[in-house]
């Protein structure tokens, strides 16, 4: 029985050995997984600053080759132009943040640098064996990286050829260091390297790896980097672990680190940004995340200790819990009733708005159109009834029921985009259709209107109806704005803008704006209002007809054709400027500043 007892423990603690082993390997295992995550967001960003910062100063090159003075210096080549060849390259250095920018000749000699005035200066100096001259000669753009032969800073290089008539003259070459980026980076918790396409490592947060190669170096390619004199080869430190992909050595004598190396490659150049994470960091992580997971163990196997003596009162919280469930469910219910209930009487108190809004801004057409068609009924009971003036009532009533179906339409251009029918509008002749309009309509507050149509001409391209629409409720706005003025005064006038490319980039209207303002001497708009007087269902109006509908369709309007609705309030009353594009150089005699 001993002998069997011992054997039972012995088997215990073997399978908790097993245990804690395979504990130990999942949290290796799910570490370097989450650290692999970490790196590649991480990494994310690093490309995205490094490929931000070898494209910021890509477009400087461009500039420089179709510049002039750049051009000059490779055509004539005298003092005078290489002078300001040099002062062109060391302003553009100055004000851009270049290292270098310097112009080479077709030989590929330097005849003009920003360093040009400097002790140790580019000017003279023979690149012709550099990698970016010979792609650029060749009429493409090019970008190298290498260590500077004249001052031995490395950096990146942006070569653009220069061309003139077709004739490939030079290339301007820009040079960026790019030491600031790898000085942020040196402030992360791991090392990173940039290697290029030959493996060799050329950006580094530890300096004792630069220009060491990753990867073994061909011959030929050693014969290819002597050549280009890209920069000078160092013994590699950083070597692989055989049969342990992603794991790197840094040989440094009896001091070695081993590495696990996550790489990305980038998109702007054939390189390779790699985060390297040294294997202890990610065992200490590990090591703390089974130490947690222990302590978790332990935890639970107390809780289910617990859990044995508390089976009564665990069963009473849960009839509680049942209970309390069943309580919200109730009230859930009861909500989403009240809400549906709520939403319900919205819908239907926004369709009465919307039925109101259409039947006050239809009020008067139909009123118009009834008047005439009781004028036809009764002229047709003549037999001597004037053919001209019938015909002019149907007319008439045919301009009051596209008036009815324009209204419907803009009202619901405020939900969705209307597709309307654009052509050649004539400012002066839609003001005169709207001065007859508004006579009939409004027959006793119409005298107190003043049209000024200017006298020359004035065309928009956009649809008649809606701008006619727009003016007459501007007009009828200040109709109601006036009713209790005992010396109503109303002016409608017609002016054109010259179009202000110092105020205003806007290409749409190169010939100037159409400009028709509508002002009262009525009450004015308070100034409360006015913050929000543009927007749908905001009215001054105390009767209930007025639902602040009419501005907000007319600003659509005008935006829908490229301009613009504005108020300025005045001292006494108030001002609406609609702004249109003039279609034509239209000219007018005055002008006007909205």
């Amino acid at each position: 029985m001993p002998g069997g007892t011992a054997r039972r423990h012995l088997l215990q603690g073997l399978l908790l050995v097993a245990g804690l082993v395979l504990l130990w390997q999942a949290c290796l295992s799910y570490t370097r997984s989450k650290t692999g995550q970490s790196q590649q967001r991480l990494q994310r960003v690093q490309l995205v600053e490094l490929d931000r910062q070898l494209n910021q100063f890509s477009f400087i090159p461009k500039l420089l080759a179709s510049d002039v003075e750049i051009r000059q210096a490779l055509l004539s080549g005298d003092d005078q132009s290489l002078l300001a060849a040099n002062q062109r390259l060391s302003r553009t250095q100055r004000d851009s943040g270049l290292d270098f920018a310097y112009l080479l000749n077709r030989q590929g000699v330097t005849i003009a640098s920003s360093n040009w005035a400097d002790p140790v200066s580019f000017v003279g100096v023979d690149y012709s064996f550099r990698p970016y001259f010979q792609n650029a000669i060749s009429g493409q753009s090019a970008t190298f990286f290498a260590v500077g032969v004249t001052t031995g800073i490395p950096g990146y290089f942006i070569a653009e050829p220069v061309t003139t008539n077709g004739t490939l003259e030079g290339v301007v070459v820009a040079k960026v260091a790019l030491g600031v980026l790898v000085d942020g980076w040196s402030q992360l918790p791991y090392e990173s390297v940039v290697s290029d396409d030959v493996g060799t490592i050329i950006l580094s947060t530890r300096e004792d790896l630069l220009y060491t190669p990753t990867e073994p170096v061909s011959a030929a390619q050693a014969v290819q980097l002597s050549r280009e004199r890209r920069y000078d080869l160092q013994p590699s430190l950083l070597e692989s672990l055989p049969g342990e992909p992603g794991k790197r050595v840094l040989d440094k004598g009896s001091d070695s680190t081993v590495y696990l190396g996550y790489a990305t490659s980038l998109s702007t150049e054939p390189w390779q940004l790699t985060s390297l994470v040294t294997q202890r960091s990610v065992q200490k992580r590990a090591l703390l995340l089974f130490a947690a997971l222990l302590a978790a163990l332990l935890i639970a196997y107390l809780f289910l200790r617990l859990f044995q003596q508390q089976q009564q009162l665990v069963a009473a919280e849960k009839r509680n819990s049942q209970e309390l469930e069943e309580q919200v469910l109730r009230r859930t219910r009861e909500l989403e009733t009240a809400q549906k209930r709520l939403i319900s009487e919205a819908n239907f108190a926004m369709l009465g708005r919307m039925s109101a809004a259409i039947n006050h801004e239809i009020n008067q057409p139909l009123a118009s159109l009834r008047l005439n068609l009781a004028s036809l009924r009764t002229m047709m009971g003549q037999p001597d009834a004037d053919r001209n003036e019938i015909e002019q009532i149907v007319v008439d009533s045919d301009r009051t029921t596209k008036r009815i179906g324009r209204v419907i339409s803009s009202l619901r251009s405020i939900a969705r985009n209307s597709n309307a029918h654009f052509e050649t509008v004539d400012m002066q002749q839609l003001l005169l259709e709207i001065r007859q309009t508004v006579s009939r309509e409004r027959p006793t507050l119409s005298a107190h209107v003043m049209f000024d149509q200017g006298s020359l001409p004035v065309s928009v391209s956009g649809d008649e109806v809606l701008i006619q629409q727009t003016l007459l409720n501007l007009l009828y706005n200040a109709f109601d704005a006036v009713l209790k003025v005992e010396a109503p005064h109303i002016e409608v006038k017609l002016q054109v803008q010259p179009n202000d490319t110092t105020d205003r980039a806007d290409s749409r209207a190169p010939c100037g704006w159409a400009v028709v303002s509508v002002s009262d001497n009525g009450s004015g708009v308070s100034s409360a209002l006015q913050e929000c007087l543009f927007e749908p269902f905001s009215t001054s109006r105390q009767h209930s007809d007025g639902l602040g509908l009419g501005l907000t369709i007319a600003r659509q309007i005008a935006e829908d054709h490229g301009g613009e609705l504005r108020y300025r309030a005045r001292a006494e009353g108030s001002c609406f400027i609609l702004m249109l594009p003039l279609l034509q150089a239209s000219q007018n005699s005055s002008t006007v500043t909205a």
